[in-house]
């Protein structure tokens, strides 16, 4: 059975479809228990990122604070309130390690 929580997700979704920030939803598949959602590839979190750096430049932890900051805006501004907000969500969409997206747990 699909709950409310799923249903919720996936609205969110589509809330914030077309904004660069936010990994777009690929699909989605209905299994016979669960919702699987289909995200793109990404390449890396901000976790694992600032663990393995140690320490970022302050023009740097700028930089990706500000994509942090621009995101959970965007987010708030289109009602969508992310109460479990953690480096390990913020998820770099490029191999260069420049772009970061929000993924969704």
């Amino acid at each position: 059975v699909v709950g409310r929580d799923c249903i919720s997700l996936v609205t969110a979704h589509f809330r914030l479809d077309g904004h660069p920030r936010i990994n777009s939803l690929h699909e989605v598949v209905l299994g016979d228990e669960f919702m699987y959602l289909v995200f793109p590839d990404s390449y890396g979190d901000l976790h694992s990122y600032v663990r393995q750096r140690k320490r970022l430049r302050e023009s740097e932890a700028r930089r990706l604070f500000r994509q942090v900051a621009e995101t959970v805006k965007q987010c708030h501004e289109q009602g969508v309130v992310l109460r479990d907000l953690k480096l390990r969500k913020f998820v770099f969409s490029n191999p260069s390690s420049g772009w970061m997206g929000i993924k969704r747990q």
